[in-house]
């Protein structure tokens, strides 16, 4: 039996001493090179070890641990937050960041910040024919501070979103690159892009390297429920919803960030459609950005929830198809870079994610291949990564 959150009785995030080899740095034009390696819990809860290795920052290379879950809607147990919760509170964390690097640029303080982020997603079509497919909408980000008049604070957000690496994940086509391992052994893909890159080992064992630090910041947790969605049945949206084969339906997703008066970004984040819990995340900039790396960077958010919900698909497809999926793990590999922050600042950089597959399965290799089609297919952040969609800007 597959572990769950319950039995590993742990934080739900927190940061970690490794063992292991950690990720290398990339040439100096990179911002950040981010693993994340995910396996699969007991139901639709997942786990994730984030590493990070910033370009010049010796000796500096951070790994983070952190567990998802869904909640009724597709049966999940709702310990722990969505997947789309850590890429929306990855959005909105780089974007107050870079906010706060270019108002510093400018010699402006920001008081009283808050940044509104609204994500909207599709999923359409029918699973056992094989054309159901997700989609991602504008994101819609609000932005207001005291002391500062509106058109001062639209230049320096426009600036800022510019600058942000999540908006290159939002505003260029990116094709996302994938390898597969069915039972221990390397298999083509089919219906995906496959990569180039170097082909890495499974990441299960590397779980049992890592020691827990700490998953607090002042006493309070990095990641934490704030409160529970109502169980509904037979409503849109209620339970087990998202399980059926056929579908027609949007997403919406909010995280509303404020800056905690230690300084971290301090993000609640709750799902609309359909109906979901509130969930609460604390963020930092790493050491190389100015912050102290005292909780994961909204990057390395943004990263995670990639994988999550790309695992996610994998494990909703296989029920839905009642395909045999025993186990299922990941590494992905995220790559950002940005210039300095300034008002004339160029555009930051993201790179198409690159995602190695590791699948035990009673299944023979085409039905594999469908499943890892499918979950791309189907996953709402592979298709924000494939469309372009320039985030709409408000203050």
């Amino acid at each position: 039996m597959s572990p769950s959150i319950e039995s590993l009785a742990a934080p739900l995030a927190y940061k970690a001493s490794f063992d292991g080899e950690p990720p290398a740095d990339l040439s100096e034009a990179d911002e950040a090179f981010i693993v994340v390696k995910s396996r699969s819990l007991e139901g639709m809860q997942k786990e994730a070890l984030v590493h990070t290795g910033a370009t010049g920052a010796a000796g500096a290379s951070t790994t983070w641990r952190l567990t998802c879950d869904e909640g009724p809607y597709l049966n999940g147990t709702d310990l722990a937050p969505f997947p789309l919760a850590f890429f929306t509170s990855g959005m909105v964390m780089s974007f107050a960041s870079a906010l706060r690097a270019v108002a510093l640029s400018q010699g402006v303080t920001l008081e009283n910040l808050q940044c509104t982020l609204d994500n909207f997603y599709t999923m359409e079509g029918s699973a056992l024919r094989g054309t159901m497919t997700g989609g991602a909408l504008p994101a819609e980000l609000h932005v207001s501070a005291d002391g500062i008049a509106d058109a001062e604070l639209k230049t320096l957000v426009d600036a800022a979103v510019r600058w942000s690496p999540a908006s290159a994940f939002l505003g260029k086509e990116l094709i996302s690159e994938f390898s597969t391992h069915l039972n221990g052994a390397l298999a083509p893909v089919d219906g995906v892009k496959p990569t180039m890159a170097d082909i890495l080992p499974a990441p299960g064992g590397d779980f049992d390297l890592i020691q827990p630090i700490t998953g607090e910041v002042d006493g309070v947790p990095i990641l934490s429920k704030v409160s529970a969605a109502e169980q509904l049945f037979d409503v849109e949206g209620g339970v087990g919803s998202s399980l059926k084969s056929e579908q027609k339906r949007i997403l919406h997703v909010r995280g509303v960030l404020k800056i905690a008066a230690n300084g971290l970004f301090d993000v609640r984040i709750q799902l609309f459609k359909p109906i979901g819990s509130v969930f609460h995340f604390f963020g930092d900039d790493p050491v190389h950005r100015g912050g102290q790396g005292r909780a994961p960077s909204g990057l390395e958010y943004l990263s995670a929830g990639v994988a999550f919900c790309f695992m996610t698909q994998l494990g909703r497809y296989a029920q839905i198809v009642k395909q045999d999926l025993q186990s299922y793990e990941l590494i992905q590999l995220t790559r950002f870079g940005a210039p300095p922050p300034s008002l004339e600042a160029g555009a930051a950089e993201a790179f198409p994610v690159v995602t190695h597959v590791y699948l035990s399965s009673g299944e023979d290799l085409e039905h594999n291949q469908k499943l890892v089609q499918m979950g791309e297919q189907t996953c709402f952040l592979h298709a924000a990564l494939r469309a372009i969609n320039p985030v709409v800007v408000s203050v």
